[in-house]
This record gives C-alpha cells, sequence and structure tokens, in this order.
C-alpha cells in the first residue's frame, strides 16, 4: 500500500516541480489537472478486473502480478520527455493500483482475528499515508525523475517479496478444501492458539451459507442478493460524501492548496508536514478503531473534518495577514479526514461484503471511489477559479458535516464481529449485529459471579444488541 501512496502523493510533487522556470516540460492547468487526475481515471479499470481475479485466482496471485503495471508505469515516467508521455506513464501507474487497491484490504480481512480487525484494518491507510510523506520529502530534495526511478525500484522489489506469502484461508475454504484452509489458517496464528473453534466456525458458515466455486452467472446474481447490495449503497454513498469532502484533493493538489492560503508556512514544508500528519492519523486512527470501534470513530471525524475546512474558508475570505492558522487547520482536517475517510470506508466495506463476491464487489467499490476521485480532482483547479478557492473549501466543509449526518442514521458498528456473523445478518439468517464471542464471555463472567446453574442462561434483557441504525 505504499506504492498507492506514492501513486497518489506523487502529482503534488511533480506540478510545482513542472511550473518551475528551468523545467524541460512546459504544462498548462489542463495539462496539469490531467497529471494530477489520469491515476483514478485508470484505476476502476483495474479494480473492476482485480476484483474478479481476486475471486478467480487468489488474494496472493494478485497481490504478485498488481506490481507488474505499477513497474512499467513508474519506468516509463522516469524517462518521459514530453506531457503526454508523463500521463501515459500515470495511466499504467493508475491501472496498477487499481489492480493493488483491494487485494492487500481482502488479504488482511480475511486472515485477522476480528478483536484485531480493526487496528490491522488500519495499517493499508497508514502505508499509504507513509509513501505520500515519502513523496514529499523527496520531492523537496531530488527530481520527479529520480523519483520515479526510485519508486519503479521498490514495486519490483514487492513483486519478488510477494512470492513467499500463503494464500487467505477464506479463499481456499471457498475454492479448495477445509482441510487445506486449516493448515493455511495455522500459518497466521501462534502455536499455542486453540483455533479449532475458528475451523468449526469456518466449517458451520460454509455449510450453513453453500460457500462453493460459483459459475460467473452464479457470481452475477450473487451480487444483486441483498446481502450485496445494502452494504453497497451504504458504502458507495459514504465514499461519495468522502470525495465531495475533498478527502483526496488535499492529497493530490496539497502544494497548490497551501499556496491559496495565507499561511506563513513554506508550501513544501507544509506539504511534508501534512505527510507527517497523514502517518499520525493512520496510528492514532487504528488505536481509536481498536477501543472505540467504527460507528462512533466515523461520525466525529466527519464533523471534526467539516468544521476544520468550513473555519479555514471563513477565515481565507476574511483574513488578509499571512499566519500559522492555515497550516493548523489543514492539519486538522488531514488529522479528521485521514481516519474518516481513509482509513474507515475500506477496512468496513470488506467486512460487510459477502465471502463469495467480496473481491469482485469490493473491486466495483473501489473502481466507484476512484472515478469520484477523478472527477474531484478533474474539476478542482476549474471550480477554484469560477468560485473561488474559499467559498469550494466551505463547499468542501459542508459535505462532511452532512456525511456525518448520513452516517449517525445508516452506519452500523462491525467492532468484535465475525465476518460470518455480519454477513449472515444481511443475507436475514440474522436478526441483528450480535456478537456470539462477546454474548459467551458475559456467559463465563456470569456463570464465575453467581456460582449457581441458573446463572448460565442470558435473559434477552441481557444480550447486547446491536441494531443497524
Amino acid at each position: 500500500m505504499v506504492t498507492i501512496g506514492f501513486a497518489y502523493g506523487f502529482s503534488a510533487v511533480v506540478i510545482p516541480q513542472l511550473r518551475a522556470v528551468d523545467s524541460k516540460i512546459n504544462v498548462s492547468i489542463s495539462v496539469e489537472s490531467w497529471i494530477a487526475s489520469t491515476i483514478t481515471l485508470f484505476a476502476p479499470i483495474g479494480c473492476i478486473l482485480g476484483g474478479y481475479l481476486i475471486d478467480k485466482y487468489g488474494r496472493r496471485s494478485m497481490l504478485i502480478c498488481g506490481h507488474v503495471p505499477l513497474i512499467i508505469g513508474w519506468a516509463y515516467t522516469a524517462v518521459a520527455s514530453t506531457p503526454g508521455d508523463i500521463i501515459l506513464g500515470r495511466g499504467f501507474v493508475g491501472f496498477g493500483i487499481g489492480l493493488a487497491l483491494s487485494a492487500p484490504r481482502v488479504y488482511m480481512t480475511e486472515v485477522c482475528l476480528p478483536n484485531m480487525r480493526g487496528i490491522v484494518g488500519s495499517f493499508p491507510n497508514l502505508a499509504m499515508a507513509t509513501g505520500i510523506t515519502i513523496q514529499a520529502g523527496l520531492g523537496s530534495i531530488i527530481q520527479w525523475t529520480s523519483i520515479s526511478s526510485i519508486n519503479a525500484v521498490y514495486s519490483l522489489t514487492l513483486f519478488i517479496v510477494n512470492w513467499r506469502l500463503p494464500e487467505s484461508p477464506y479463499f481456499l475454504l471457498k475454492r479448495a478444501s477445509v482441510g487445506e484452509a486449516e493448515v493455511c489458517l495455522r500459518k497466521f496464528r501462534a502455536k499455542d492458539y486453540n483455533f479449532q473453534p475458528e475451523i468449526e466456525d469456518l466449517i458451520d458458515f460454509k455449510n450453513d451459507n453453500e460457500i462453493r466455486k460459483l459459475t460467473f452467472k452464479q457470481q452475477m446474481a450473487a451480487l444483486f442478493s441483498r446481502s450485496s447490495c445494502q452494504p453497497f449503497l451504504l458504502m458507495t454513498t459514504y465514499t461519495l460524501f468522502g470525495e465531495l469532502s475533498g478527502a483526496s484533493v488535499v492529497s493530490l493538489w496539497t502544494v497548490d492548496m497551501l499556496q491559496n492560503t495565507y499561511s506563513s508556512v513554506n508550501a513544501d514544508i507544509g506539504n511534508f508536514i501534512l505527510g507527517i500528519t497523514r502517518i499520525i492519523a493512520g496510528v492514532f486512527g487504528g488505536f481509536l478503531i481498536f477501543h472505540s470501534g467504527r460507528r462512533l470513530l466515523a461520525i466525529t471525524s466527519a464533523l471534526g473534518a467539516g468544521i476544520s475546512y468550513v473555519t479555514l474558508g471563513v477565515l481565507t475570505m476574511s483574513w488578509m495577514e499571512t499566519t500559522i492558522i492555515p497550516q493548523i487547520l489543514f492539519m486538522f482536517y488531514v488529522l479528521f479526514a485521514g481516519m474518516c475517510f481513509y482509513t474507515l470506508p475500506p477496512l468496513i466495506l470488506y467486512e460487510l461484503y459477502p465471502l463469495q463476491v467480496r473481491g469482485l464487489l469490493g473491486g466495483i467499490s473501489i473502481s466507484n471511489l476512484n472515478i469520484f476521485i477523478f472527477t474531484v480532482n478533474q474539476s478542482y483547479p476549474h471550480l477554484k477559479n469560477s468560485l473561488g478557492f474559499a467559498q469550494l473549501i466551505i463547499a468542501f466543509g459542508s459535505s462532511s458535516l452532512l456525511c456525518a449526518v448520513y452516517l449517525y442514521f445508516f452506519l452500523p458498528e462491525t467492532k468484535d464481529l465475525t465476518l460470518q456473523e455480519i454477513e449472515e445478518y444481511y443475507n436475514s439468517r440474522r436478526s441483528t449485529l450480535t456478537s456470539e464471542r462477546r454474548l459467551r464471555s458475559i456467559q463465563a463472567m456470569s456463570n464465575l459471579s453467581m456460582r449457581t446453574p441458573s446463572s448460565a442462561k442470558i435473559t434477552d434483557r441481557h444480550k447486547p444488541q446491536i441494531q443497524k441504525r
């Protein structure tokens, strides 16, 4: 996922360097917008294809093959001599990140224990933030051609290293035997871990939900089932709100946005500081997900991002003196938006989507996200010129506040729930999102405290009913 951060952070570095008077390649505003947004134009193709291939050939295969177009794209960008060459190289990179976006998240979602899925699921966002920060740091000391070469070497290294990864046990459960899934699961658990209950849950889940290899026609039918459509609509709306809130614009146009405020901090230094802030958001977000869950964090982060941007927009319109406050408000926005619009949506969508079409449906969702990113970033320079920078920032902030309202009414809590429990809720096998693991813990505590046979029974009023709002 670091290489995806490279792809998104590269435009914030290359565009200012191409604007320099000593640049050998001259670009217009239109060309700049294409350089920034081309990766998100080609990424949807890779997302849909990658999602299909993940379900057909496995998670491990795509973790390896997804780096091939990235190697080609970065190498071609490194030797570019015209704006068209840069855009073409970015197209290859965009297709590559489309292939690479889904596989790591699906893989980590499926190999983690339920209580660790949240914090481990935040690692991809942390890796992306690290990649963006590395690009910002390199962009302040070396030229974009050298950065492209470094990115190509990094992708080649991952292509080689990922050959050593085992396959996901959930994929083997669907495509092979329970025995092979059990052998694979052992590789992800400690030697003294009692994984027999987990294996029994997998066997019951496979039998109850008829988990098997699907034909193309059966896959299409599964895509339009209730267990697919309901979470898909929820997450598509969530990610759309994120892009209307400017979540990706601040990554792809960082230096330009900083230059349009009355910030006293140098734009290149400010870009690097925001990169560090993204890393902090990734670490802090993982900690909060582990302790507080997804729903509360999503709502409060959307509110924080909205307030930060509305304040920044009003300040830009009314305050004409240079100050450090715009940089601080950008940092607050990146901190909140990083948790709400980067860490949480990919984690939640792969928790909610059913196993049989998790890869394909996730690929379609990430494809839609990249279409949203392309549209917003292609429109950003034109909207800035027509509406005004301050007014556009206020619009972004208002969208984030509306997102908080939407999440309050529709986003469920999935903390500590197994993937089986979530899927059975959406295919109507469960009436509520209830953690059986938590119920067993309550039962054990009740037995210890009461020390009577009757205490083993948990009445309905003691059951935690985590209902979808």
